[in-house]
């Protein structure tokens, strides 16, 4: 009896020592996430983004998107810093329609897997997964997204067409076509 107290006694603390490491561990997660894809990476201004070549959009007859970007803002538009839990990013995109860009601001949050996104204006939510290589998976919400833009709003639906899900990679090259463009929109 006194050898199977002291094995219960045992087991018990070492799950009591596994839960404890465990809890700050998943604590720190989020903020591991939002530092190792967006604090540290590209010399702290990061942007993920993709164009779609002709011979894609051929094959995807019912994607609209020709160009996606989004890109980690300065700081929060109330001036507060960036953090795991609230960062405000730029999101961009252009049709293959035509040469405008639509974009509008999205507030983020850091989840323990991904970041959720809200677009300002209620332009909806869309997720960034984390990809292997450092890239982000972008996924609309079941509603979709809409996005302002100088030829009118874009709406990209959750359920239908091609328009739902981006594989963005890290590149600051792809970014500076719409960084020019808001930026000189921003000037006028």
């Amino acid at each position: 009896m006194k050898t199977f107290s002291n094995l219960a006694l045992r087991i018990g603390r070492a799950l009591v020592i596994s839960a404890a490491s465990v809890l700050p561990s998943s604590a720190a997660t989020s903020d591991d996430l939002f530092n190792n894809y967006f604090a540290n990476v590209l010399d702290g201004a990061p942007c993920f983004a993709r164009t779609y070549d002709e011979p894609f959009l051929q094959g995807h007859p019912d994607q609209r998107v020709r160009k996606i970007e989004i890109d980690l803002a300065k700081q929060n538009s109330d001036g507060t810093p960036n953090s795991a839990d609230r960062f405000e990013i730029g999101f961009g995109l252009m049709l293959k329609s035509g040469p405008d860009w639509y974009g509008q601001a999205a507030s983020c949050k850091t989840n323990d897997a991904d970041f959720e996104c809200f677009l300002e204006g209620d332009g909806g939510v869309f997720r960034l997964m984390p990809r292997d290589g450092g890239g982000l998976r972008l996924e609309t919400g079941d509603s979709g997204i809409a996005i302002q833009g100088g030829a009118g709003d874009v709406e990209l639906s959750g359920k239908n067409g091609d328009d739902r899900t981006f594989e963005l990679v890290q590149s600051k090259e792809e970014c500076r076509s719409a960084e020019a463009f808001f930026d000189s929109s921003t000037n006028d």
